[in-house]
């Protein structure tokens, strides 16, 4: 009987151990978009900042308050490295670039994080350095940039729900204003019947830009945490899938006030 008990106790001593090493073992996933709530002792209220993990490319990116970053992540177990992360280089006002810039600091220093639920904090020595809130599908950020070159012509529009960028002419600033909420279902109303994924795949039904007879253009849709980025085409004739959605933006930036 005490053999028994013996074989019974080790077995279980054996199977507790076997437990707590698969649950170390387990790498926890980091997938999806989220909404920035707070950081440091800065006010967000009203700004919207996002970071999006894609967990089968391994990419993030987000919005850092002025501009727009991406790069590189890695996560084993609870650890998480990201970067180097590249941004793009907008100019904006001071609190949108004081925001921007301790983000960006933030996120370089982060080697750890932890979800629950929908909520993710990214940490540094324990310290939370950033909360987030994972965004709900029908709240996710969509943003449209579209941009036309050639030696005489620039112009660089990006909207997002509420704002748009503008920039008409090289080494510029950017313009930044609102954009209401007609603007916006207007763009939303024109994404519809688009295939979104297919973007990358249209073809230009012209090619006058390839001789100066046309501005070399392009569009980027960002949706769900992905890019989407179309094929160059002459400025003034886009492909006919997204030709409607390139009309709004144009109108949009020349006649908003």
């Amino acid at each position: 009987m005490k053999l028994i008990l013996i074989f019974l106790s080790l077995f279980a001593v054996k199977t507790c151990d076997n437990t707590q090493n698969n649950m170390t073992a387990q790498n926890t996933t980091l997938s999806g978009v989220y909404h920035i709530n707070s950081f440091s002792d800065l006010n967000l209220n009203d700004h919207i900042l996002t970071i999006a993990f894609d967990e089968e490319t391994k990419q993030v990116s987000g919005f850092s308050g002025c501009n727009r970053f991406s790069g590189t992540y890695t996560v084993n177990k609870n650890s998480i490295t990201m970067g180097p992360l590249a941004s793009t280089r907008m100019f904006c006002d001071t609190s949108k670039n004081n925001i921007d810039t301790k983000l960006l600091e933030l996120l370089a220093k982060v080697d750890t994080f932890k979800t629950n639920g929908d909520f993710l904090s990214l940490a540094s020595n324990n310290n939370v350095l950033i909360n987030a809130d994972k965004t709900q599908k029908e709240d996710e950020p969509i943003s449209f940039e579209y941009v036309a070159h050639s030696r005489g012509t620039f112009k660089h529009i990006i909207i997002s729900k509420k704002q748009i960028s503008i920039q008409n002419n090289r080494g510029d600033a950017s313009i930044l204003k609102n954009i209401n909420k007609t603007h916006w279902n207007t763009l939303l109303k024109a994404l519809k019947p688009i295939d979104i994924e297919n973007i990358p795949n249209l073809k230009a039904p012209s090619e006058n830009r390839f001789f100066d007879g046309a501005a070399i253009a392009n569009l980027k849709i960002t949706y769900e945490g992905k890019t989407y980025e179309s094929q160059s085409f002459d400025h003034g004739n886009p492909p006919k899938e997204i030709a409607q959605l390139v009309k709004e933006m144009l109108s949009i930036s020349e006649n908003i006030e």
